[in-house]
């Protein structure tokens, strides 16, 4: 995230135009072009079937209507604010929503350790080891999707326009910290919750034994705030990953980035309504997550590689290229995240 705000407001440019200008005139540039749609353009629409099945699934927790409605009204609203390019205004409901399900989670965290620590450490390691957890850290947006180094440059430029750069850099640099960090603490404290609750439970899907065995523990307070932190994290992630489609697409093809466009609303419906299509299709979340989760650890190193490639290249003023101690660190996060992609691909397979 840090080369991805970086190259941004060093050139005052998305990174998706970057990426066009980096394989400008190059023989490889219809390839790279090719590469960035299919990680964005197509990667996005299995990450919004995710997207949608998450608010869908903490809609049906909160009202009595079924599945397949609640996903579709969720795209509906999802549509709506993208077409009326407001969706700020729903955003501060939303996150304050997230937060109170970051605070429950967090909360029990705490109360759960005495559980944890007398726990026998054999069962410990068998419920982590289980594809339960993956699926709820899934979920709840824990993963790390390459449509987001996009958004986030994107985001990152626009807010700190007109900023002089070194104050915008360092002011993006502590933001990104408290936000990974927060991101750290929420997901070990998750990781603790469906530990504690659910040890010894294996009947019906992990997601709904989940928020009963919390509803347990908070009655009548945990299904609502679990059920509204699920629909809210999946609307914004809903509403994210289509606009996140619209700018890195039409920034790789040269077309206008703004949100009235037409190019940007038929990029961003396209992938809204291919994800509301997988997501009836497949009914079960579980399986959606999975999906995104596969095609997350194939893009990601892909995406990232050319990253690092732009914040060395000269598109950027020299005093604020990579150097070798970025380039090192930025090479190792890459390494480590195509293993443990690869892992996971292999897992999936297995």
């Amino acid at each position: 995230q840090e080369l991805s705000v970086r190259s941004a407001l060093a050139t005052n440019r998305d990174l998706a135009s970057l990426i066009r200008l980096l394989g400008e005139r190059q023989w490889w540039s219809g390839a790279l072009a090719i590469l960035v749609l299919c990680a964005i353009g197509v990667g996005n629409a299995a990450y919004q079937s995710g997207n949608l099945s998450g608010a869908g699934l903490g809609l049906s927790a909160l009202l009595p209507v079924p599945f397949a409605f609640a996903v579709i009204a969720s795209s509906l609203v999802s549509a709506s604010l993208i077409l009326l390019d407001r969706y700020r205004v729903l955003e501060r409901v939303l996150v304050i929503l997230v937060v109170l399900m970051a605070c429950l989670f967090i909360g029990l965290a705490v109360f759960c350790l005495p559980e944890l620590f007398a726990m026998h450490h054999a069962l410990i390691l068998a419920s982590n080891a289980s594809r339960s957890l993956t699926l709820v850290l899934a979920l709840i947006g824990t993963t790390v999707v390459p449509y987001n180094l996009f958004l986030h440059a994107t985001a990152a430029r626009r807010r700190w326009l007109g900023v002089p750069l070194a104050q915008a850099l360092q002011e993006a640099r502590t933001e990104a910290t408290l936000a990974i960090t927060l991101g750290g603490i929420m997901t070990i404290a998750v990781m603790v919750v469906a530990t504690v609750v659910l040890q010894g439970e294996s009947e019906g899907p992990i997601l709904d034994r989940l928020m009963i065995a919390i509803d347990h523990r908070l009655p009548g307070v945990g299904m609502w705030v679990v059920g509204g932190g699920l629909f809210a994290a999946g609307l914004t992630s809903a509403i994210a990953a289509p606009m996140a489609a619209g700018w890195t697409v039409c920034g790789v093809m040269g077309w206008s980035t703004d949100a009235q466009s037409r190019p940007f609303k038929v990029v961003a419906l396209s992938v809204l309504g291919a994800g509301l299509t997988f997501a009836l299709l497949i009914p079960r979340p579980d399986a959606l997550i999975i999906a995104a989760q596969a095609t997350n650890a194939v893009l990601l190193p892909l995406i990232a590689g050319i990253l690092l490639i732009v914040a060395n290249s000269a598109l950027l003023p020299a005093p604020y290229r990579n150097r070798r101690l970025h380039n090192g660190v930025a090479a190792s996060v890459i390494l480590l995240v195509l293993i443990l992609g690869l892992s996971k691909v292999i897992s999936l397979v297995d």
